[in-house]
């Protein structure tokens, strides 16, 4: 049982590895997208744009000029962004766009953890908000909490959250300032230890340890294994229920 020396108010959560298997993104989302993205990229007059009326266009133009000469290269590009995670924000913003129709038709549904699905339904009595902060878009987010697999259904959790960060409203999740950037927003700048972010991802867990959160590292079956020196340096759990508010 984990036990903090202030009372949190405040849990910010990553996603991936976290509250939901990191193999739904890699296994089901990313190759969702892959399928379905070059229909969408077919559509598209080329070069692309940034003055275009057109969504996806308006999106996609964020790239440099080079890619987005044509379907060939832009494609070339998005497959080689996803095939190496790279976090950039108008992929994030595409991915959204097109999990959106995905999930809208009952072909994709977010698997939570059972701890995190008990979490949300029943907050600890002292936790005044939850919020999401993820690499992935706050559409995309909104998306996921909306059709959390339940059964054979579905069931919104957006009811339950607080609020929501990304690379665009935050900051990039290994560096301090986007900590802080989140603390100034929800108005907790000045009691950063009521803070609890809990994440998969060591580099994300010491990044909000420097800007004075509390963080604990979250280990779920499929996560990256963590050294022998990260495991002692760092709290760990493996259920969210072993955290005592």
């Amino acid at each position: 049982m984990i036990t903090f020396k202030d009372t949190i108010e405040v849990v910010v959560f990553d996603i991936e590895g976290t509250i939901c298997p990191i193999t739904f993104v890699k296994d089901t989302l990313f190759p969702y997208f892959l399928e379905q993205a070059p229909s969408y990229l077919s559509k598209l007059k080329y070069p692309l744009d940034s003055k275009s009326d057109d969504q996806i266009t308006k999106i996609l133009s964020e790239f440099a000029n080079e890619v987005t000469e044509s379907e060939e290269k832009l494609s070339s590009h998005i497959k080689h962004l996803v095939d190496t995670d790279q976090k950039v924000a108008p992929l994030k913003s595409f991915q959204g766009l097109v999990w959106k129709l995905g999930y809208e038709l009952g072909e994709l549904k977010a698997p939570l953890y059972d701890d995190a699905l008990e979490f949300f339904n029943q907050p600890p009595p002292l936790v005044q908000s939850t919020y999401i902060y993820s690499s992935g878009s706050i559409a995309a987010q909104k998306l996921l909490f909306k059709y959390v697999k339940n059964g054979d259904e579905s069931i919104d959790l957006n009811p339950k959250l607080s609020g929501y960060f990304d690379i665009i409203t935050a900051g990039y999740k290994q560096e301090q300032s986007s900590y802080e950037k989140i603390l100034q927003n929800i108005k907790y700048d000045d009691k950063p230890s009521k803070v609890l972010f809990l994440s998969d991802n060591v580099n994300e867990v010491n990044a909000a340890l420097k800007a004075g959160l509390n963080s604990v590292i979250v280990v779920k079956p499929g996560n990256a294994p963590l050294s022998e020196e990260d495991e002692q340096k760092h709290s760990i759990i493996k259920s969210l229920n072993e955290l005592h508010f």
